[in-house]
């Protein structure tokens, strides 16, 4: 039993021992709903920011923006605009070749108002020819 046991606890230490290469995303905390919201950015685009400065000029109007450690990570933003309701918003998130894959499909309602989104996740340091981005919309 004592062997087993033993066996089991290497297993685990070895699975676990590369945290930070099994790390593709971590879903950002925005600072305010997407309505509120006025970043100056480009809509269905893939904004990466990388530094300090570019996060302030983004997150100028919202102070508790949590900061990000751009030593290592990379802060990717996507917004957009729904020319009806959301019903919901489909995301995947897949990493091959050092590329990162974003596909972001929006199930619209059919009601009449045009609404914003913005989605954020940290992601390990890369840069924009790392990013495969796809935006689809559906009215369902």
């Amino acid at each position: 039993m004592k062997t087993i046991l033993s066996l089991l606890m290497l297993i685990c230490m070895c699975a676990c021992d590369s945290e930070s290469e099994d790390f593709i995303y971590k879903e950002y905390e925005l600072p305010a709903k997407a309505g509120a919201l006025d970043l100056n950015i480009e809509a269905d685009k893939a904004v990466l920011i990388n530094d300090e400065a570019e996060f302030q000029r983004v997150f100028s109007n919202f102070p508790n923006a949590k900061a990000v450690d751009f030593k290592n990570y990379t802060l990717l933003l996507v917004k957009g605009v729904s020319t009806s309701g959301i019903r919901s918003i489909e995301k995947t998130i897949l990493k091959t070749d050092n590329k990162y894959m974003f596909t972001i499909h929006v199930n619209k309602n059919i009601a009449a108002v045009m609404e914003p989104w913005c989605l954020a996740y940290i992601i390990p340091k890369t840069s924009e020819e790392n990013i495969i981005l796809s935006v689809t919309y559906e009215l369902l």
